[in-house]
């Protein structure tokens, strides 16, 4: 992911440390669900609704988890923010590096969309069908991708092209979101506006 200095898998540790359950792809992709539904959403904001306290630690390695957890996922946060409001089309999705699996990067893609979808309904849009253009087809899409973690996969270069080619989809369908859902945003998360 360009313009930040943090891997993949030390957000995943981070995120394990602290009991969230989802990995770093889907808490991404909730992130820019959001970025997309809501105008000015504050770090503090997202941080207070992803991190959780693990209760069965003392107070003092919570608050150093946290601060740890805090730290990280602030630096992803800023590097979404900058990607998704840049006018040079650099957004990448956070996924794990080519390093990894082929059925391990499929599993991340599919818990990106997971956490798009997740996100852009946490921030308000309870009606797919009603936005502007191709958004709803898009929509659909997404959720197909989100399953796809269940397809049978071979390893093999086909399987390596398809999946670059799903990730490129995401990518430009995350950048078509941010351009039309200006319109639509709400103010902040929680508010009782909804897209119709």
């Amino acid at each position: 992911m360009s313009e930040i200095d943090i891997q993949f898998d030390e957000i995943n540790d981070a995120l394990k440390r602290i009991s969230v359950e989802q990995d770093a792809a889907e808490v991404h992709g909730a992130l820019c669900g959001l970025f997309c539904t809501v105008n000015g959403l504050s770090a503090d904001y997202w941080l207070d609704n992803t991190l959780t306290e693990t209760p069965e630690d003392d107070a003092l390695t919570v608050d150093a988890l946290n601060n740890e957890s805090r730290s990280l996922l602030t630096q992803l946060f800023n590097a979404a923010q900058k990607q998704l409001s840049g006018q040079d089309f650099d957004f990448e999705l956070f996924l794990p590096g080519d390093e990894s699996g082929l059925y391990s990067r499929v599993e991340a893609l599919s818990n990106w969309c997971q956490g798009f979808l997740y996100g852009l309904s946490q921030g308000g849009l309870t009606d797919p069908e009603g936005l502007p253009g191709e958004l709803p087809e898009i929509v659909k899409d997404l959720v197909e991708i989100s399953r796809a973690e269940s397809y049978e996969l071979d390893d093999d270069a086909q399987d390596e092209k398809d999946y670059m080619e799903l990730v490129e989809f995401v990518r430009v369908a995350v950048q078509l979101f941010v351009d039309e859902m200006h319109q639509f945003q709400v103010e902040e998360p929680g508010d009782e506006s909804e897209y119709h």
